[in-house]
């Protein structure tokens, strides 16, 4: 027998981030030329802020300009 600890068992797939809440995929293609995935790494580099947050962060704020701004439960 030994003292060593017992080794933590291995997690499978991607850890569950807290506070992400549900997610739906958007796959969707962009113009090359916006250099959007190089800008997108680098201020992941700079902020931590996941390229998946920066884009729904920069969909939601475009899409409440134009007007169309998120619902709440009253409105149905």
């Amino acid at each position: 027998m030994t003292d060593e600890p017992p080794k933590p068992k291995r997690q499978r797939g991607r850890p569950k981030k807290e506070g992400t809440g549900n997610m739906r995929p958007l796959n969707v293609e962009v113009p090359e030329d916006l250099q959007l995935h190089r800008r997108g790494t680098l201020c992941k580099l700079d902020t931590g802020m996941s390229l998946k947050d920066q884009v729904a962060q920069a969909y939601d704020e475009w899409l409440t300009r134009k007007g169309y701004a998120k619902t709440t439960p009253e409105d149905g």
